[in-house]
């Protein structure tokens, strides 16, 4: 079962909601994000692309992972290997965002890591 970040929620969560909670198609997902969130993954995309210039210019190319990588170890992928529909699926909506970081200080940087391993999955 996916939320509606994208992310699997095991059987035990899912038990706990009952039957109120309805799986959500990647589709509807998609349908229900708004211009901010569209607008989100576009800033998102520009960064990763500006970032593979850079690290592509100073040559940072890890053999063994087969792909570039920043200063921080991270891998860096070209704008054409981007899902633009499936990072848009990871976005949360304004509002999830903000209760998110509300419960949790560390939720920044959490959607931060989720959002890269979607852009740089192959």
């Amino acid at each position: 079962m996916f939320t509606t970040h994208g992310r699997t929620v095991s059987t035990n969560e899912h038990s706990a909601f009952g039957s109120f909670v309805k799986e959500k198609t990647k589709e509807e997902i998609l349908k229900e994000k708004t211009y901010k969130e569209r607008c989100i993954v576009g800033y998102r995309i520009e960064e990763m692309e500006k970032e593979y210039e850079e690290v592509r210019s100073y040559g940072r190319y890890d053999k063994k992972r087969g792909c570039y990588i920043n200063s921080k170890g991270e891998p860096v992928v070209h704008l054409k290997e981007v899902v633009v529909d499936d990072v848009l699926a990871v976005i949360p909506l304004s509002g999830e965002y903000y209760s998110n970081v509300a419960k949790d200080k560390h939720y920044d940087r959490k959607l931060d890591k989720i959002i890269r391993d979607v852009m740089t999955e192959r």
